[in-house]
């Protein structure tokens, strides 16, 4: 079974190597291909330098300097561009793994890189050639093979690679295994980012025109309940303005285990826990998420607030409001009140309300008379990325300073955020397949009427 499985990947073109312990693998199917990534990344790095294509492009190869876009770089230092590059990190090393075009050329480059490190030498493992460098001290710092047109490299960044010497040579000989290569093909990518082997498994494929970007995935065993997929639900179509609205189908067997979960990580989350699990029963599975604006009033110090600061309803349809109004009645309203703001639980006809600001619930409660519809996927989110980045600036910079929790966020503003601001949607879905499996889509679209030459600032800055 395993030689035929072989024999149809060789058949598909030359088989990607990469460790079978690696966490994560980057692996371009076909690297001429990944050209096509750098239109959409060179308009979205004129707003976040993290993004730019000069900042990863020459990045791919352990040893070697090359741009991994370009055709012809890679025919001058000997890489084979329509074959397959991967690149994973083992323990404390980059690891990355081509096919060769011209032997001389590619070891000509590697061997450069080696000289500098200290003194080549050359040896066989298990009947693989592998080429290293000593350091004056005896240290082994990088390394590469070569078998046939397979090559793999090795950059220790520092520290030793001796040891990894058998992995080394075992990952050139053999196609890269695992239960995550045997989803690449679901989610075909220029760029696939592959989760081998582990708890979860899966692949997540990336492709781009020039103002789209589309992630498609697909994992196993991932931490997701379990979602009823496409039906009509009371809050199929739900909309209204904010930051984020997510429409979710949950499969009505993952309601108990969800909603605990849920209420746990809330204020009060313990005191609340007994009404919750009294209206779990009673959800059908139909829910919906409105993440409206940021409103810092008190800090963020303390999780209460971080939970009002934050403004959001949820609603959840119920099969039996006549059964429902009594367990909502019996809750203890002191459990829902703090300094920061109230929590706020109701009904509205058969739909169960959450939320800890009047006016977002008013909205809420208004886009339900347009809600109803069917929903083509387990979970839908729309994301308005302009209200993100201006919520993101709510986060006080001093707070964040001595909250390693909120120090993210500030990160994520002052490098996003401008390209957050520069652009118009990031919307997706969610669905669960066969074999705990689940299935994703994602796509961010820039905003063309920003990287209009007339639209201001240097489009081109920092990307020639």
């Amino acid at each position: 079974m395993w030689s035929a499985l072989v024999a149809m990947m060789i058949m598909a073109g030359p088989a990607p190597k990469a460790p079978a312990d690696a966490q994560v693998v980057g692996s371009a199917p076909a690297i001429d291909k990944l050209g096509t990534l750098v239109p959409f990344f060179q308009k979205a790095g004129t707003r976040s330098v993290l993004v730019r294509p000069e900042n990863w492009k020459t990045d791919a190869h352990a040893l070697l300097e090359v741009d991994f876009t370009s055709v012809e770089a890679l025919r001058a230092a000997g890489i084979d561009a329509s074959g397959p590059l991967t690149r994973a990190q083992v323990g404390d090393a980059t690891m990355s793994c081509v096919r060769i075009l011209n032997v001389d050329a590619y070891r000509k480059g590697c061997d450069a890189r080696l000289i500098r490190m200290g003194d080549v030498f050359e040896k066989v493992e298990g009947g693989v050639s592998v080429y290293g460098s000593r350091d004056p001290i005896g240290r082994v710092m990088a390394a590469y093979t070569v078998l046939g047109k397979d090559s793999c490299a090795l950059n220790g960044h520092g520290r030793s690679v001796e040891a990894l010497f058998p992995m080394l040579a075992k990952t050139t000989a053999k196609p890269a295994s695992g239960a995550g290569w045997s989803m690449v093909s679901k989610a075909p990518g220029v760029l696939q980012l592959v989760l081998p082997s582990g708890t979860t498994t899966g692949v997540v494929g990336i492709n781009a025109r020039e103002f789209d970007l589309t992630l498609d995935a697909r994992t196993k065993s991932a931490p997701f309940a379990q979602f009823a997929g496409a039906g009509p639900s009371p809050l199929g179509v739900f909309k209204a303005s904010g930051m984020a609205v997510i429409r979710g189908r949950v499969s009505k067997a993952q309601l108990p285990s969800l909603v605990e979960q849920v209420v746990r990580v809330m204020p009060n989350g313990a005191g609340l826990l007994p009404a919750a699990k009294a209206l779990a029963p009673y959800l059908t599975g139909n829910t919906a998420l409105l993440l409206s604006h940021v409103r810092v009033s008190q800090g963020l110090r303390t999780r209460e607030a971080r939970f009002f600061a934050l403004k959001g309803a949820a609603l959840a349809e119920v099969s039996d409001p006549a059964a429902v109004q009594p367990v909502i009645s019996a809750i203890d309203q002191g459990l829902l009140k703090f300094p920061q703001g109230a929590l706020s639980v109701s009904l509205e006809g058969n739909m169960l309300v959450i939320a800890n600001d009047h006016d977002v619930r008013a909205r809420a409660v208004a886009a339900l008379a347009n809600s109803s519809g069917k929903q083509l996927h387990g979970v839908e989110f729309d994301v308005d990325p302009k209200a993100v980045a201006k919520g993101l600036q709510q986060v006080p910079l001093l707070e964040a300073v001595q909250s390693p929790e909120l120090a993210g966020f500030v990160a994520a503003s002052s490098e996003l955020g401008p390209l957050l601001l520069a652009s118009t949607s990031v919307s997706g879905w969610l669905d669960s397949a066969a074999d705990s499996q689940h299935v994703a889509k994602l796509v961010w679209t820039l905003d063309e009427a920003k990287f209009q030459p007339d639209a201001g600032g240097d489009l081109d800055a920092g990307v020639k």
